[in-house]
């Protein structure tokens, strides 16, 4: 019950800081992990309604897209697996799915843990992927070992250089820079309170 309490109040967070900081602008697009307890968050946190769009926008809510690029660690602890593809469509048909994920979480193990440089390779191929869509105000959901090891190696002042953690529904924003549909780098980086 807790950490669904915490993912209502993040959302909230993120509604009134939106409103009030990005007059005009809609959020186009979130990408969710499609670990069930992520998917969860994104759901509570986006509640149909919550008009993350201009009333007047014939977009409607925005699209949510689930990519294993934003997924917790694989592998050892069971939390950390994915459930299977076809069950998850089933519970959210409303949300797309990334056509490379397998049916099965054949890259989770009970005897092996992917690395920090594993993490971060996954982390560099997702801000790359990033910078080549088309949407300018994209909200990402993940977790905290990604998000952390994400901010460490793009946006280290984002955690004061490794002296800050990110907790659970923690909600940051800021923005990622590209040219030409590369990725460059992320810049201010703020946790919403």
């Amino acid at each position: 019950y807790h950490g669904k309490q915490q993912a209502l109040e993040a959302g909230e967070r993120l509604k009134i800081w939106w409103r009030t900081t990005q007059l005009g602008e809609e959020i186009e697009l979130i990408i969710t992990s499609p670990l069930t307890r992520c998917i969860q968050t994104t759901m509570l946190g986006f509640l149909p309604g919550d008009l993350y769009t201009d009333k007047n926008s014939r977009q409607g809510e925005p699209e949510i897209y689930c990519t294993e690029l934003v997924r917790e660690a694989f592998g050892m602890h069971y939390p950390d697996k994915r459930r299977e593809k076809s069950l998850l469509q089933k519970h959210w048909p409303n949300l797309k799915f990334d056509d490379k994920m397998p049916e099965h979480d054949d890259a989770w193990s009970p005897n092996h843990r992917e690395t920090i440089h594993d993490i971060q390779c996954r982390i560099s191929i997702f801000l790359q992927t990033l910078s080549q869509r088309q949407e300018s105000n994209i909200v990402v959901v993940s977790h905290g070992v990604w998000i952390e090891r994400c901010f460490l190696t793009y946006c280290p002042e984002a955690l004061d250089h490794g002296n800050k953690r990110v907790h659970n529904c923690n909600v940051f924003v800021g923005e990622c820079v590209s040219r030409d549909g590369r990725f460059l780098r992320l810049q201010n980086v703020n946790l919403i309170h």
